[in-house]
């Protein structure tokens, strides 16, 4: 009787480890096949950056670094200004180039200066394409007006000629009348007037000078 129950036990310790050891068998191929199992990408779409741009209708002051003549100048001359207002541009690199210059003639008509604005650099290194036109030039008497479109005009060139022409006609009229009485003022006051039309004529045409570190206000069209 001792016996058996000595064979019994010995049966069951060893269908025991005989269960255990299958139990961790099972358990190890269940982590293995879970550490396998593929792993789905995200759905989730990264938010998309939208480039910075400048709205349009926004004014800004700035200042050029290069001089523009357009006794000098011609179309197609590179310039470069820094922003100094609004205070969110500010200190941004403006790059542009001279569009047009339309020289006015020898007697009469205004010299006329059309810049055009191509790309602005912010503080942060990121450049867009840029587009304005000018409005207003601070403090240079050269630039008597800046029409609807953003041409800088010079001051007309007839007003000048006319006071020159006047001023010599009566000068010269003057010393004909000394030197030969009514008749003598009449032929000095035409000499006199072409002298002062020829004096214009050799100046030559009005022009618009912005020297560097002239202030303009620009205003954004795009």
């Amino acid at each position: 009787m001792c016996k058996v129950s000595n064979s019994f036990r010995l049966a069951l310790f060893a269908l025991g480890i005989v269960l255990a050891v299958t139990a961790l068998s099972v358990d190890a191929n269940a982590q293995t096949k879970s550490k396998k199992k593929t792993v789905k990408p995200s759905t989730v779409k990264p938010a998309t950056v939208k480039p910075t741009t400048i709205p349009r209708g926004t004014e800004m002051k700035i200042r050029l670094e290069n001089e523009i003549d357009t006794k000098e100048s011609k179309d197609g001359d590179r310039f470069t200004a820094v922003v100094l207002t609004p205070s969110q541009y500010a200190d941004a690199t403006i790059e542009g180039h001279v569009s047009r210059i339309e020289q006015s003639g020898k007697l009469k008509g205004k010299t006329e200066l059309s810049l055009a604005f191509d790309r602005i650099r912010l503080r942060n290194g990121e450049n867009i394409v840029f587009d304005a036109q000018v409005v207003e030039v601070i403090g240079e008497k050269s630039a008597k007006n800046v029409d609807e479109e953003g041409n800088i005009e010079s001051g007309s060139k007839g007003k000048t000629t006319a006071i020159r022409t006047g001023g010599g006609a009566a000068i010269g009229a003057a010393v004909g009348a000394i030197a030969g009485g009514g008749k003598g003022a009449a032929i000095g006051a035409i000499v006199g007037g072409a002298a002062g039309a020829g004096s214009t004529y050799i100046q030559g045409s009005n022009k618009v000078k912005l020297d560097a570190g002239t202030e303009l206000v620009i205003k954004s069209t795009r």
